[in-house]
């Protein structure tokens, strides 16, 4: 007994010394910026470029040197921004341990938008003007401050990973732990190949050479985004929107052969060096990149399976639930008016949901397509962009614009500004998503049947612009209420 009291002691002063969570004002800065990105850059300079294809404007390297620029502000701004605002306030909790360093957060946020906003300035102009130390100049910060913001935002993970209660003890938050990691393992890669490919594009015109393009695509698509997204919408998606949970028995080997799919892809693209897949004799190409594809693809597809088939099911009481009330049928009768008051107050959020998963199944259906077609020493039927674009525009930004108008007034206790503006983001994103994809996926085959078709597959292209520039400010204009509470 003489042993007990001190040991008490110690255990009530660790309790007494851990910091409590960061309230979500920490990150709404972060969530905020994502918005603003995504409608005054990224979207908008889609927009821009979508109606210039249209109108058959005259172009040169000044506009491939703007393609980049904006899908990186897609990725790396809009999309990247948001996840990480979302996965700060959420993963700790899941952990059961305060964010490791929440003061580097602002840090995170200033150095990131600093080096985006430089990148998408200066790599345009110097590509256009073909000198200037000053644009040379900006570009080079510009990777410094980015690579500087993703490595401090991957630590964050990684201290998360390594501190707190032991995993074992964390089942939830241990059933995607490799995904995690691989998200955060991607976003330091990410972070020193764009510092080179800022650095390449500085000292030449502006332009990044297509195997470095490529590879950070990947890296922000399949190696950041798409884990998270897999991720938290099995740990996150059950609680927010009424389903059964994810059975965790599987996230294991499906986020392991993910790794070795994406270590090929890397791999790949590295190897290639940016050649055309239509070159057969290209090895890395068959029998890596290919390879990779199809692995990444049926991930996808087996995770977007079991969450169609949980969201069937969506409405009923889970039977092991019903089995466990002494009243099952006014429990049951309960559930489904709850079930009707989230829609009422919150719009389609579980549509949109479901349509993202819809295109995340379509573009695993592509990439398994893409992957088989390589490895069998084929030309590719279509560009590997109609994938990049589905799951970029169809999934990611859909599962955003879904899960965020339910998740965010939770997180800062505030409310959305109207459910309408749910339905809007629903019709608005879905046709911009078909209107982006399906050109790229017809075109080769359409235009060969009928050469007049081009005309009419650009309009399309074109409209699906200024489509998902509606749609994200729609999702902004909805958000911005619930992101100025007092507690945010």
């Amino acid at each position: 007994m003489a042993d007990a009291t001190p040991l008490t002691g110690k255990v009530s002063s660790a309790r007494a010394n851990e910091r409590p969570q960061e309230p979500f004002r920490l990150v709404a800065p972060l969530l905020r910026a994502a918005l603003l990105i995504g409608s005054g850059g990224g979207f908008l300079l889609a927009a821009l470029l979508t109606i210039m294809q249209a109108l058959a404007l005259p172009v040169g390297s000044w506009r491939s040197a703007l393609v980049q620029a904006h899908g990186h502000l897609q990725l790396y701004g809009w999309a990247a921004l948001f996840v990480m605002g979302v996965s700060f306030h959420f993963l700790p909790r899941l952990r059961g341990s305060a964010l490791p360093l929440p003061r580097l957060v602002p840090w995170i946020l200033g150095l990131q938008v600093a080096g985006l906003l430089l990148r998408a300035l200066a790599q345009p102009l110097l590509s256009l003007t073909g000198t200037g130390l000053l644009w040379r100049s900006a570009l080079i910060v510009s990777g410094s401050s980015e690579g500087l913001a993703l490595l401090l935002a991957s630590s964050e993970y990684f201290l998360l990973l390594w501190r707190g209660p032991a995993l074992s003890t964390r089942k939830a938050f241990l059933s995607i732990a490799p995904l995690i990691s691989l998200a955060a393992l991607s976003l330091a890669a990410a972070a020193c190949l764009n510092a080179i490919n800022m650095l390449q594009a500085a000292t030449q015109s502006g332009l990044v050479l297509q195997p470095g393009d490529d590879l950070n695509v990947s890296l922000g698509l399949f190696g950041f985004l798409i884990p998270f997204a897999l991720a938290v919408s099995a740990q996150s998606l059950p609680m927010y929107a009424g389903l059964e949970a994810f059975p965790r028995r599987i996230l294991w080997p499906l986020a392991s052969i993910y790794w070795l799919g994406l270590l090929l892809l890397g791999l790949g693209l590295g190897l290639a060096n940016g050649d055309d897949p239509a070159r057969l004799t290209n090895w890395p190409l068959r029998f890596l990149e290919g390879p990779g594809l199809l692995l990444i693809g049926s991930v996808i597809a087996s995770f977007v399976t079991i969450f169609i088939n949980m969201m069937r099911r969506r409405g009923r009481l889970p039977a092991h639930v019903a089995a466990l009330s002494p009243s099952p049928e006014a429990l049951a009768r309960a559930y489904r008016r709850h079930t009707a008051q989230q829609e009422q107050t919150y719009g389609p959020f579980v549509a949109i949901i479901a349509s993202a998963y819809l295109w995340a199944l379509f573009s695993a259906l592509l990439l398994i397509g893409n992957g088989l077609t390589l490895l069998g020493g084929q030309a590719l039927p279509f560009s590997l962009d109609a994938g990049r674009h589905s799951l970029a525009m169809g999934f990611i930004t859909l599962l955003i614009c879904g899960i965020a108008p339910r998740m965010v007034p939770g997180f800062s206790g505030g409310q959305i500004a109207s459910p309408r503006l749910v339905t809007a983001t629903l019709w608005l994103g879905n046709l911009a998503s078909l209107l982006r994809v399906l050109p790229l996926l017809l075109a080769p085959s359409l235009i060969t049947l009928w050469p007049a078709s081009g005309l009419f597959l650009n309009l399309l292209f074109g409209l699906s612009g200024p489509l998902g520039l509606a749609t994200v400010l729609c999702l902004a204009r909805n958000l911005w209420p619930a992101l100025h509470t007092k507690s945010a």
